[in-house]
């Protein structure tokens, strides 16, 4: 038996999810990066700023929206 090749991996510099809806109508809504992290501290505190907010604010709407589409 053979042993595994090891591979050496770089560290990671950054790391994101982004987050889409689909929804039953076939819309697509695209809420942007919803989660973030950077090695650089700058950047993380950047994200939890700026780019947090504005992605919680996409958030609410979505949901407004998905609501006010239900009660119809």
């Amino acid at each position: 038996m053979t042993e595994p090749e090891h591979v050496a991996e770089a560290p990671a510099r950054f790391a994101e999810t982004t987050f889409v809806i689909t929804r039953a109508d076939g819309s697509i809504v695209n809420l942007g990066r919803g989660a973030y992290w950077h090695r650089n501290p700058l950047r993380r505190a950047w994200w939890r700023i700026w780019g947090l907010p504005r992605f919680n604010r996409r958030v609410r709407a979505a949901n407004r929206d998905a609501a006010r589409a239900a009660k119809e």
